[in-house]
């Protein structure tokens, strides 16, 4: 029974049942100078590695987002709420974790993603931390569309 387990679970992760991609419509930006930007990067971990996590701005499903990788994308100026969301944890249910943050014209906002114990987190990170991370992260377009909608 472990042995089945085991086997099942290396083949889920090896085929990579997880997809990531855009999942939702882009935030419309009228033009650059009433934008910023959003980054949003997944930290690499075997922990929850064949998950994909959601990722919603202000309550709308925006990206799926794999274990090392990272997306950008404009947003509008103003305040936001970003939001990680995912099925699992120590109880079998959607758990979702979200900031509210301001975003302010010609603005980079970063945030990282990680596993924890409940299923996910988010967090704001400083713009040097961030370009480290990013270094070793896979760039997921805003232009690729999931297959897993």
């Amino acid at each position: 029974m472990i042995r089945s387990i085991i086997l099942i679970t290396l083949i889920s992760v090896i085929t990579g049942c997880a997809s990531s991609g855009r999942i939702g419509a882009l935030p419309r930006v009228a033009d650059n100078e009433s934008s910023s930007q959003l980054v949003l990067i997944r930290v690499s971990s075997i922990v929850g590695c064949a998950n994909s996590y959601y990722v919603a701005l202000d309550g709308n499903d925006i990206f799926s987002i794999r274990s090392g990788e990272y997306t950008e994308f404009p947003i509008p100026i103003g305040e936001h709420f970003v939001s990680v969301k995912c099925f699992g944890g120590w109880t079998p249910t959607w758990k979702e974790e979200a900031k509210q943050f301001n975003a302010l014209p010609n603005q980079t906002n970063y945030f990282e993603i990680s596993p924890n114990l409940s299923c996910a987190e988010i967090v704001p990170i400083e713009p040097e931390k961030a370009k480290k991370e990013i270094k070793n992260s896979d760039f997921i377009s805003p232009d690729k569309i999931s297959s897993k909608q």
